[in-house]
């Protein structure tokens, strides 16, 4: 009743196990997707912050032109001009990019002369006359229109017509309109048109327009901006591009190349306004946009918006048509998309908490193995140690009471004293065989036998083998067949060593070769597995044989079958593991095949080593350290 019990303790402690490790996969995977949820609001909420900081980035660029270039209502006296160059040469001396502005433009009013254009001579320090650029013809008709609303700007007499009643609470317009489409920068002085001035004085509105050279926005100022707000460790975590404002226009500039599918848009002037793309559609340009308004983002967006009133709009877009959009910057994750990047981080952690798992279950199953291997051969070792205690005891048994006949003077005669001496010298040989056995397993599983390999002949250790177990065979009644191949190449092998393996064999086949009482020793040359031939020595009885659950452990040291156990045959389970190293030690090995009633089949492969074609010569002797 033991047995089962501690077998049903090994059961529920592996179920036991099993389930904790499912429990603890089942939290894992939870925690990881919880993990996986957060990360994912982290990575919307840090790309909208990104993207604000993009924006802010680019205004604060553009804040000290704005600084250094805007009238206040003190400069305009004769000398604003003059005013303006001294703050374009101050802008230009502690700027970033003193590239970024290619040129500065003053248009204004020149009395009863009509409008005139100004153009900043950097190198003097000084505005003169200049044309129209082409590129602000567009431009040139909206101021024209603009200065000539009612209440706005100057009729063609010179008159000025008072300021409309403005209700509650009204803003006037920035100062500072962008055109997108320069770009340039544009600073609406509106004061000579909106209050009255002193008498008698003529009014002289002003406009200051700030062309931006778009080469440096594209490959010095939009770069440095992107490295600066959506860098990881690993270099840009966003593919980040600047769109124009118009549908089909190519992209102002981009991080890399490709088709867009962004995550989320962001415009750059006006109010900031967010856009959520439709997730999953490849589009040449920006897909579907959902838009956000100022005041904050969507419901089923996770991107944060500004709050309320914190963020005034340094540039208002000038828009030539209702189509247009403003400037965006738009972000794209590296792997695709953030679904795509949050999913990576969460196959790659559930892998990583999996494969801990593994290793832990793995580990306690190693435990448990190792555990049941411990306790097997603990068991092992006391048979062991009780089948050498009765292997000695029956050598000793006889010797000493051959001696106590001797003592008591029962033995008489030469003839008899001679019998009881031989009798005491073969248990004597019996013992010291058995001890002999014990110590050179112990030197071979410690790594210290040393064997001495040199062209041995086989046929000359098969009849030593047969020599030292000729008192066994004797007394056994054995018929011994030999089968030897004539003509058989030499080997490297040890020769005590090898003979002592096949007295093992031989050994065992007397043991367990039944009542048939015959053993066949054959020596052969075969093909090998490996390129080259082989040698072959085989053992055979007809005996009980072997179970095929048993093949696999007979070559374990301490190993004995339980059916050979029952039979009360002796033995001490070490003699097939020391012929299978002594085999293995010359660089061959030893197989078995058996059939239960029948007999078994032991054969010593070695392998026959090439002879030099110069001289006929066979390769040199020598020594191995076995186990080292």
């Amino acid at each position: 009743m033991k047995h089962p019990f501690k077998n049903v303790r090994w059961y529920v402690l592996l179920l036991g196990l099993a389930a904790a490790l499912s429990i603890l996969a089942v939290l894992q995977y939870r925690s990881t997707r919880q993990l996986s949820d957060a990360t994912s609001d982290q990575m919307r909420a840090t790309l909208g912050a990104a993207l604000m900081d993009f924006r802010r980035g680019l205004e604060n660029e553009l804040a000290p032109i704005r600084r250094d270039l805007e009238l206040s209502p003190e400069d305009r006296r004769p000398d604003e001009l003059p005013q303006l160059a001294r703050g374009f040469a101050e802008w230009r001396q502690t700027a970033a990019h003193p590239g970024l502005v290619s040129s500065v433009l003053v248009w204004r009013f020149a009395g009863r002369e009509g409008p005139e254009l100004l153009e900043l001579d950097t190198a003097r320090g000084e505005f003169v006359p200049a044309p129209w650029p082409s590129k602000l013809q567009r431009f040139k008709a909206e101021l024209e229109k603009m200065s000539r609303n009612p209440g706005g700007g100057p009729n063609g007499a010179g008159e000025r017509f008072p300021p409309p009643p403005q209700p509650p609470g009204f803003r006037p317009p920035p100062s500072w309109l962008i055109d997108q489409h320069v770009p340039a920068l544009v600073h609406m002085d509106r004061l000579g048109s909106l209050t009255l001035p002193p008498k008698g004085q003529p009014p002289e509105p002003i406009w200051v327009i700030v062309c931006l050279d778009e080469d440096v926005l594209v490959k010095q100022v939009f770069p440095e901006l992107v490295e600066r707000y959506f860098s990881g460790n690993d270099g840009l975590d966003y593919r980040v591009t600047v769109l124009g404002g118009m549908d089909g226009q190519p992209p102002i500039y981009s991080s890399e190349s490709g088709p867009l599918r962004g995550e989320a848009k962001l415009s750059l002037f006006g109010p900031p306004t967010f856009f959520v793309l439709t997730a999953g559609v490849p589009r040449e340009r920006t897909g579907p946009l959902v838009a956000v308004t100022s005041l904050g983002p969507p419901p089923d967006s996770a991107l944060p918006g500004p709050p309320p009133g914190e963020h005034r709009d340094p540039f208002m877009v000038l828009r030539y048509s209702p189509e247009e959009r403003d400037w965006g910057v738009l972000a794209q994750h590296r792997k695709g998309s953030l679904e795509a990047a949050v999913s990576s981080i969460f196959y790659r952690n559930l892998a990583i908490n999996f494969g801990v798992l593994l290793v832990l279950a793995l580990t306690t199953g190693l435990i448990i193995v190792t555990s049941a291997r411990a306790r097997r051969l603990a068991q092992l070792q006391v048979d062991f140690v009780a089948g050498v205690s009765h292997e000695l005891r029956t050598p000793l048994t006889g010797i000493v009471s051959a001696a106590q006949n001797i003592q008591d003077g029962l033995v008489d005669g030469k003839d008899q004293l001679r019998r009881y001496g031989s009798a005491i010298l073969h248990q004597a040989h019996q013992l010291s065989d058995l001890i002999e056995q014990i110590l050179m397993f112990s030197a071979v599983e410690k790594g210290r036998q040393r064997y001495h390999l040199q062209p041995t002949d086989v046929a000359q250790v098969v009849e030593a083998s047969l020599k030292n177990t000729e008192s066994l065979i004797r007394t056994g009644g054995i018929t011994v067949e030999r089968m030897i191949e004539p003509g058989l190449p030499q080997v490297n092998a040890d020769f005590h060593a090898l003979s002592r393996c096949l007295e093992n064999l031989i050994t065992n086949a007397i043991k367990y070769g039944g009542d048939q009482r015959w053993i066949g020793i054959r020596a052969f040359v075969a093909a090998s597995p490996k390129p080259g031939k082989e040698l072959r020595i085989s053992v055979e009885d007809h005996g009980i044989g072997i179970n095929s659950a048993d093949l696999r452990e007979i070559f374990e040291p301490f190993y004995r079958s339980p059916s050979v156990t029952a039979s009360q045959i002796h033995g001490n389970g070490l003699g097939l593991p020391l012929a299978a190293r002594i085999a293995e030690a010359m660089g061959g090995g030893l197989r078995v095949e058996s059939v239960p009633g029948e007999g078994s089949r032991f054969t010593v492969h070695l392998p026959v080593p090439e002879v030099r074609v110069d001289d006929q010569r066979v390769v040199g002797a020598s020594s191995v350290n076995f186990g080292s």
